[in-house]
C-alpha cells in the first residue's frame, strides 16, 4: 500500500432552487514519518505566525430585504465569518440600490424594497455602530436576514430575536434606527456605496477583486498566500435554505 493517501474535503453550499454546488479539494498527506522533526516544529511556528499576520480584505455591499442578499448573508457569509474572522478585515455596507435625498438638512431614503427595507438597512447600520465589534455585528445582521425570520426579517421582531440569540440588547439598536443617528449612518453607507459604483447586490469584493455568491469562500481562501487551517482542512456544510 502506498505511504501517501488522499483525503477528500468537500464544500457544500445549498441555495434556493435546490441547486447543489460542491467544490472538492484534495490534500496529500505524507505518512512516512511517525513523529515530527525539529525542523517541522520551526516550520509550523512560522506558519502560525503567518496566519496571524496575513489578512484578507472582504467588503460586502447589500440591502436588507434583497432575496439574494438574504441567502448570501445568512447561509454563506455568516458561516465563513464565524470560522475565518481572525484572518479577515471585514466591512459591510447596508445600503444597496437605495437613493438618498437631502431636504432642509434632513435625509430621506428611497429603497428598492420600500420603506421597510430602508428601516431594515438602518437597523443593520445601527447594529454595526452600537455593537462595536464587526464580527458580532455581521453575525447579528445575518441573523436578522435569515430566511426563517417572520415577515421579511430585518425588522423589530428580528432585531429582538437575534438580540436574544446573541445576548445583545436590541433596544439601543432600534432607538438608533428610528432616530437621526440612523439617518446619518445610512447616509454614510450610501456615500461609501456610491464609491464602489456597483450595478447589483450583493456586491462582494475580496482584496479589491469582484467575487460572487458561489465563488466567495474559494475566492477568500485563494486570496491567502498561506491559507489558514479552515481553508485547508475544514469541512463547510451550509444548510439548505
Amino acid at each position: 500500500m502506498s505511504n501517501t493517501i488522499f483525503v477528500a474535503l468537500y464544500l457544500i453550499v445549498l441555495v434556493r432552487g435546490q441547486e447543489e454546488y460542491i467544490v472538492s479539494n484534495f490534500i496529500e498527506i505524507d505518512q512516512t514519518r511517525s513523529s515530527p522533526l525539529e525542523s517541522d516544529t520551526y516550520l509550523m511556528a512560522d506558519k502560525i505566525q503567518q496566519y496571524v499576520d496575513e489578512k484578507v480584505d472582504v467588503k460586502v455591499y447589500y440591502e436588507s430585504l434583497c432575496p439574494g442578499c438574504r441567502v448570501f448573508d445568512s447561509a454563506i457569509l455568516a458561516p465563513t465569518i464565524e470560522r475565518l474572522n481572525q484572518y479577515l478585515n471585514i466591512n459591510i455596507y447596508p445600503y444597496g440600490k437605495a437613493k438618498t435625498i437631502e431636504k432642509n438638512g434632513k435625509y430621506e431614503f428611497i429603497c428598492q424594497h420600500g420603506p421597510e427595507e430602508c428601516y431594515g438597512n438602518k437597523l443593520h447600520a445601527c447594529a454595526i455602530d452600537v455593537i462595536g465589534n464587526i464580527t458580532i455585528a455581521v453575525m447579528y445582521n445575518s441573523c436578522m436576514m435569515d430566511l426563517d425570520q417572520k415577515n421579511h426579517g430585518s425588522d423589530d421582531l428580528a432585531a429582538d430575536a437575534c438580540g436574544n440569540k446573541f445576548d445583545i440588547d436590541s433596544s439601543p439598536i432600534k432607538r438608533c434606527a428610528k432616530g437621526d443617528r440612523g439617518d446619518e449612518l445610512l447616509k454614510k453607507y450610501g456615500d461609501e456605496s456610491k464609491k464602489a459604483n456597483y450595478l447589483f447586490v450583493p456586491y462582494i469584493l475580496v482584496n479589491g477583486k469582484e467575487s460572487s455568491i458561489y465563488a466567495f469562500i474559494l475566492d477568500v481562501c485563494n486570496a491567502f498566500i498561506n491559507p489558514p487551517p479552515h481553508c485547508v482542512n475544514a469541512f463547510y456544510s451550509v444548510t439548505s435554505v
